[in-house]
Parts: structure tokens; sequence; C-alpha cells
């Protein structure tokens, strides 16, 4: 490998994309059990996600280990892959009353937990630091993750506690959360392709990035989702108490 490529760096991104699959299917598999329903029901639902999210992972990696010709996947694949994901996602969401049934169970502390993860985007920093992303991308990524990820834990003890501030706390830091990926993504966009063709030209390889751009292609959806996952819970469960309260 060229001296400039940050091994450990595309490792800990590569892990924590795994990870993150991981704990994804074992908060959904944990809240089956919880549920009554038939053995069947549940055992479709676990095999369901867990093929797609380990097709979904191993597709990126092999992309990213067997690039196209001139060996960067370009933003029209990170784009797709985010379509892909936030789709296959939220779909089930809108037409499946199981899945529905399936995500009010879970408990919200998971969905809002599992965003603590984001804390990995604090790599975009390192990989500043060691100019090998453009600054205009990595700083509000970065620090826009990190933060997130850091008020996830005030906001779950604020739900855990019954605190009156609760639900509203929550969803501004899940539009918080959203607008972190929005930012992170029309910026990656925008400056990290004229930067990998500067780096290329003054004789780096720019092939690490298609490690960093894991995160967009796996993580980000997968994140997303969740937070909307987490918004359909607080104004399902606002629906159902003003509902209570009409009777």
């Amino acid at each position: 490998m060229p001296a400039n490529f940050p091994t450990n760096a595309v490792i800990l991104i590569t892990v924590a994309m795994l990870q993150t699959g991981v704990c994804v299917w074992l908060i959904l598999s944990a809240t089956l059990s919880r549920m009554a329903l038939t053995p069947q029901t549940k055992r479709k639902w676990r095999t369901g996600a867990g093929v797609l999210l380990a097709a979904w992972l191993i597709v990126r990696l092999f992309l990213q280990m067997n690039p196209p010709a001139g060996g960067v996947l370009g933003a029209k694949a990170t784009v797709a892959f985010v379509v892909f994901g936030i789709f296959a996602g939220t779909l089930p969401l809108w037409i499946s009353p199981t899945f529905r049934q399936i995500i009010d169970s879970t408990p919200t502390t998971w969905i809002i937990g599992i965003q603590a993860g984001r804390a990995i985007g604090g790599v975009f920093l390192a990989l500043l630091d060691m100019k090998l992303l453009p600054p205009e991308f990595a700083c509000p990524a970065g620090y826009g993750d990190v933060l997130v990820a850091m008020l996830a834990m005030p906001v779950i003890y604020l739900l855990a506690t019954g605190n009156s501030y609760a639900r509203k706390a929550a969803i501004l830091w899940n539009l918080l959360g959203i607008l972190d990926l929005i930012v992170a993504l029309i910026t990656g966009v925008t400056y990290i392709p004229p930067f990998m063709r500067n780096l290329a030209r003054n004789g780096g390889s720019p092939l690490y990035i298609n490690y960093v751009l894991i995160i967009p292609a796996y993580g980000v959806p997968l994140m997303s989702v969740f937070h909307i996952y987490s918004l359909h819970q607080l104004f399902s469960r606002e629906r159902d108490f003003a509902k209570e309260d009409s009777r």
C-alpha cells in the first residue's frame, strides 16, 4: 500500500460498519423475542433482515475491493447505496402492519442508543489532520456526527426518567441528526471528488476513499432510517395519548 494509505483508519471504518449492521439485527431480534408473534413470523423477519444487512455490506465491500475502471467508487455509486438503504428500511414501515408493530414495540432507548455509533465520524477529523479529506466535508461531518452521538445519551436519560421535556428533546435531536446526515452527504458529493482528483494528480493514492465512503453507503442509510423509526414512535405515541384523552 502507498505510504499515505490510512490502513488503521480503513480497518476501523470497516469494523464499525460491520458492528452497526450486527447491532441493527440484534435490536430487531431482541424486539421480536419480546413480542407475541408466531415463531414462523419471527423467523421470517430475522432471516430477511439478516440477509438484507449482510448482502448489502458484502456487496459494498466487494465493490471497494474490486473497484471499476479508475479505481474509485464515485458519488453516483454512494448515492445509489444511500437511496437503496433508506428505501429498504422505510418501505416496510409504510406497507407492513407487522413491521410497524415491531418498531412500535422496540424500546425507544434502543432506537436512539444505536446512534451513539455515530462517534465513528470522528475518523473524518483524523483523516483531515492527515490531509486525506477536504475540510469542507470533514469538519461538518466529523463534528456533527460526534455531537449527535454525544447528545444521544442525555436524550436517552430524559426519556428513561420520564422528563416532561423528553419528547421535545428527542424530536429536536432527531431533526439535528437528520440535518447532520444531509449536510455530510451534500458536502461529500460536492467536495470529495475534486479533492481526490487533486490528490491523484499530486501522486497520492485515492483508493482509501472507497473505504471511507462505506460510511455514507452503509452507515448513513441505517442511521437515517433509525431517525425515521424514532420520529414514528414519538409522533404515533403522541397520537395515541391524544385519542385516550379525548375519550
